[in-house]
């Protein structure tokens, strides 16, 4: 990745794989490929991919004809680490991985210098950990062996609200034509941080017709509150979050619930160390605390899925509620969440 234009060639640093389809000039007609917690492949099949090289080549069709073609009219990202659009931008134009960083470049090590280097120039804030926002917070979920079909509308969501339905189809997110559902999820990445609505332009099919015959439909959808959110413990780069946490722990096994006298299933996590700073200090978190519920949560969770709920819930600032097992005692722990901090500056 050192020398990739990524201002033009935007995607998911932490995804599993990810093509574009682009003509000569380098306008891009699609992007396919993302993933979320579950399986790497979960968002990705062969039906949807050929829908959409289908739908790529015929847009290449069209746009031979014209100056800009369908995808020319959408501007390449500016990056979080750049203020300024730039014509062209490449990883080593990251101060801290130009810096600190030899050879090869992977894909989740620019997601993690970008972080760092937004945490630098003091510019970060919880909103760009959460990147490349899943359609089902909006409501929406989209029919696999298409890509950008719906497939269902959950209850009271802003798609219900909005009045879309299953079977409707998702050609254009604000300014971004649609032949994907990573095209969808980059559309709403980039909408500015501010936004509280979106408008979509669907293809829907009309009542008592054949298949081919459709019309084209703009509705608008309300943004609720943290509806970038999704989880960030499968995301490698999450470990470069510039977040104090202040101690090491880990999840307990079968047999150390047992000897511990807790619940087969549930919450439990031990505190091995911490240090006198970050959100151990705030919550006086000891060595040896066993984690039994944040708030009044006590899913199971790993270390790593506990941080990431709290990274969802909580910022600077906020108040902390942490249930442990110290001893033979149960208490609560209350504490503000730590001001961002990290001393990195270079990934592994």
């Amino acid at each position: 990745m050192n020398r990739v234009d990524i201002a033009r060639f935007e995607f998911d640093y932490d995804t599993t794989w990810a093509a574009f389809f682009t003509d000569s000039k380098l306008r891009i007609y699609s992007r396919y490929g993302g993933r979320d917690e579950h399986e790497p492949e979960s968002r990705l099949s062969k039906p949807s991919l050929l829908q959409t090289m289908r739908e790529s080549l015929e847009a290449h069709k069209s746009a031979k004809s014209t100056t800009t073609g369908g995808a020319g009219a959408v501007p390449p990202a500016t990056p979080i680490w750049h203020p300024e659009p730039k014509s062209s931008t490449t990883p080593l134009d990251i101060p801290l991985l130009k810096k600190g960083h030899n050879g090869c470049v992977h894909c989740h090590q620019i997601r993690e210098y970008s972080l760092l280097q937004s945490y630098r120039d003091n510019r970060f804030q919880r909103e760009l950990l959460f990147t490349f926002p899943l359609p089902e917070s909006l409501g929406i979920e989209i029919d696999r062996a298409h890509g950008h079909r719906i497939a269902k509308v959950r209850d009271g969501s802003p798609a219900a609200d909005a009045k879309l339905s299953a079977g409707d189809t998702v050609i254009r997110c604000a300014d971004v034509p649609i032949r994907s559902e990573l095209d969808l999820r980059w559309a709403l990445h980039r909408l500015p941080m501010t936004s509280d609505r979106v408008t979509l332009l669907v293809e829907r099919q009309l009542a008592n017709s054949d298949a081919s015959t459709t019309r084209t439909t703009e509705v608008q959808l309300s943004l609720p509150a943290g509806w970038r959110q999704s989880e960030l413990s499968w995301r490698k780069s999450s470990r470069s979050v510039p977040s104090d946490w202040g101690f090491r722990a880990a999840a307990l096994a079968k047999f150390e619930r047992r000897e511990a006298g807790l619940p087969e299933s549930g919450l439990a996590i031990r505190v091995l160390s911490v240090k006198p700073r970050g959100l151990a200090k705030a919550l006086d978190l000891q060595k040896g605390d066993v984690i039994t519920a944040l708030v009044d949560d006590t899913r199971e969770r790993t270390l790593d899925r506990l941080r990431s709920d709290m990274l969802r819930r909580f910022a600077p600032g906020d108040e902390v509620r942490l249930t442990v097992r110290r001893g033979e005692e149960t208490r609560e722990l209350r504490g503000k969440f730590p001001a961002w901090f990290t001393e990195e500056t270079t990934v592994p």
